[in-house]
């Protein structure tokens, strides 16, 4: 297998992230439009209301945008480096509210975009790892409320697996909860909301799948429990979109 992030996410791209990522179709069915649904609550909660104009980075092949945020919003911008996975977005698109473009990410130039009502940020920055902090100085300038969706860096299993071959093609590189909190805090935005979901990796045997999807819940509704959890989703706002009881 390649090592290049670059090649693994073209040939994703192709094929479909959901069929390259998921060793079983219940699993990603369970796991995308269960976190999908909660980006866009977290978003609600934000003020982003069906009028939004919304940024998707590193959108992907586009499942998520033309699935959910396309119903969700006016008016959704989508951008990704993969440009099999941008051609797979643009054959879905439902309509013509909905737009996507391929570019390197790590290089886009933020002032040549329009100002967007929030932006969703799902399973990227972590591939950018590098990159992420020139990234949020860059998309504070263009939007006061972000959406993130994040692997939880601090899971032992997780960043066991990111030493495979496998994630290692794929770019893993997790970050710790307070790691990333601190980024955004020094790109101008401040976190209101965190929560840790998700009891299942991408590989999950179906039975077992089965298994815990009945605990799941239970699981992330304890605190001592949480640190199971496969996913951190944030919300962060600037401090000019704030209410004053937030300030």
């Amino acid at each position: 297998m390649s090592a290049d992030p670059g090649s693994y996410w073209e040939r994703a791209g192709a094929i479909g992230y959901g069929e390259a990522m998921f060793g079983s179709r219940a699993v990603e069915q369970h796991v995308n439009r269960r976190l999908w649904n909660i980006a866009v609550e977290i978003g609600r909660q934000l003020g982003l209301d069906p009028s939004a104009r919304v940024l998707d980075l590193g959108c992907g092949d586009g499942a998520f945008a033309n699935a959910v945020l396309a119903r969700n919003f006016v008016a959704v911008d989508g951008f990704d480096m993969a440009e099999a996975a941008i051609r797979r977005a643009q054959a879905h698109a439902p309509g013509p509210h909905v737009h996507f473009a391929a570019c390197d990410l790590t290089r886009l130039d933020f002032a040549d975009l329009p100002h967007y009502d929030g932006a969703f940020l799902i399973g990227f920055l972590h591939h950018v790892k590098a990159a992420t902090p020139t990234i949020l100085q860059a998309l504070h300038r263009i939007t006061g409320r972000v959406v993130v969706l994040e692997p939880n860096g601090s899971h032992l299993l997780r960043k066991l697996l990111e030493l495979t071959p496998a994630y290692r093609a794929a770019g893993e590189d997790s970050f710790r909860h307070l790691q990333l909190e601190k980024i955004f805090a020094e790109a101008g935005y401040r976190r209101v909301m965190w929560r840790r979901l998700n009891l299942f990796p991408n590989f999950t045997p179906q039975p077992l799948f089965r298994l815990l999807r009945l605990v799941e819940p239970a699981i992330e509704a304890t605190p001592g429990l949480r640190a199971l959890c496969t996913v951190d989703m944030y919300g962060f706002q600037t401090s000019d979109q704030l209410g004053p009881a937030e300030r």
